[in-house]
């Protein structure tokens, strides 16, 4: 069975899909491997931008708000 996903009103293409396609499509990806993909990539760019002392100073702040 095809499904109709779009054309145009002057005789362009048809662009048809099988139902087996749109199910493939609409599945979601595992969140553990979206974390893989963009850990490394956010470590990547405060190593880079100098991002890592800022980190830490703000996480000493949080900790002295926290401790006292």
């Amino acid at each position: 069975m095809s499904v109709y996903t779009g054309g145009t009103a002057r005789g362009g293409s048809v662009r048809r899909r099988r139902q087996s396609d749109r199910a493939r499509t609409s599945e979601t990806r595992n969140p553990l491997i979206a974390l893989a993909i963009a850990l490394p990539v956010a470590a990547l760019l405060a190593f880079a931008f100098g991002g890592w002392s800022q980190f830490t100073v703000q996480a000493t702040s949080v900790l002295h708000l926290i401790q006292h």
